[in-house]
Order: structure tokens, then sequence, then C-alpha cells
């Protein structure tokens, strides 16, 4: 509040720009905010198959020298490092005009003449508070994203309710087995088109 009013005495306009750049930066963060949240969430998907791949990696390693597998999983980690780094680009190229967009609302209240004398000084400090202040709640806004996922998760998973009694079944056989027939298993990468089996179809029996 002190810089606001060394600026106002020393350039008499800025009284009346200050509340509408108060209003505009609120406006910006509410735009900025519902992107970076956005990307966030999709940087955090894109990042999860590459951290699976190194997980698994670092497990087997054993057997992926084995079988002379080195190259290819080097392949497959360098194409999901690729697609994870696309996100975290795209919300760096958003950061960077949020800081554009904060200097030009520096240079607002800095390019008059009237404003160079004693006010100067205290613009240049106001407008690097005012771009921490923001920065700052951006981030803290940012990182509420992996909570709300958390939440979601926990709202939206059903979960099974557990049956109430003893279960009497007088039909239940006296002897039983397990038999699986062309058993397979599978999952896509989150924004890559690409298959990888973990089950190839097997068959089971087993006998009691």
């Amino acid at each position: 509040m002190t810089d606001v009013a060394i600026i106002a005495s020393g350039a008499t306009y800025v009284a009346s720009i200050i509340p509408l750049l108060i209003i505009a930066l609120y406006f910006l963060q509410r735009v900025y905010l519902r992107t970076s949240r956005q990307m966030r969430i999709l940087d955090l998907e894109a990042k999860s198959p590459l951290y699976t791949q190194f997980t698994e990696t670092a497990a087997g390693v054993q057997h992926i020298r084995a079988f002379s597998w080195e190259n290819e999983c080097m392949a497959h980690s360098l194409t999901l490092l690729d697609h994870s780094q696309k996100p975290y680009y795209y919300m760096f190229c958003i950061q960077r005009w949020l800081t554009v967009v904060l200097d030009l609302f520096v240079l607002i209240i800095a390019v008059v003449l009237s404003a160079i004398g004693l006010a100067l000084l205290n613009v240049l400090n106001f407008g690097s508070g005012m771009s921490q202040l923001v920065d700052a709640w951006i981030s803290l806004e940012t990182s509420l994203g992996a909570i709300a996922r958390l939440r979601t998760f926990l709202v939206k998973t059903p979960t099974e309710q557990e049956p109430s009694g003893e279960l009497e079944l007088g039909n239940w056989p006296q002897h039983g087995r397990i038999e699986l027939r062309d058993v397979s298993a599978r999952y896509k990468y989150a924004f890559l088109d690409i298959h990888t089996w973990r089950l190839q179809p097997s068959s089971l029996l087993t006998r009691p």
C-alpha cells in the first residue's frame, strides 16, 4: 500500500488506473487458472506411463539384458518421454504468456513521463510484488489440482458392499476346479496409440 501511495503522489492518474488493473488481474488469473489447471492434469497423466516404464525397467532389468531387449526398451522409453514433454511445453508457454502480460501491466503505469520521477522506482517494485503475488496464488491453485484428482478418485470410484450375514448355498458343489481359457490382458498408454500386452492369451486348469 505504501508503494501505491507513493506512485499515486508521483503520478495522479495512477489512483484511477490501479482499480482497473486489479479488476484486469482478477479476470486474468481466472482465465489462466482454468487453462493451467487442465494442463497440469494432462502433464501428470502424460508422465504416469513414463514413471511406470522406469519402475518396470528397474524391476526387470536382468530379464531385459537376458533377452537383449535394451534397444526396444530404450526406444519405448524415448517415445514416452517425447509425449510426456508436450503438456509441459504448453504449460511453460502459458507461464511465459502470464509473465509478459504482468510486465505489460507495469508498463501501463510506468510509461507516462509524469511517473518517471519519484514514482518510477516504486512502480518497478510494485510491479515485481504484483507479479510475485499473482505467481504465488496461481502456483497454489495449480498445486491443488493433484488434491482435486485424489478427491475425484475417492468420490467417483465405486466401492463394493460387504454381504451381511452368512451365505447359504444349498447347491454348492463338494468339489471344484479353476479353469481359465484364453485369458489375456493389455492396457493402452494415455495420449499414445500403443497397446501393450501384459498377459498373452493363455489357459490354465487347476484341480483340487
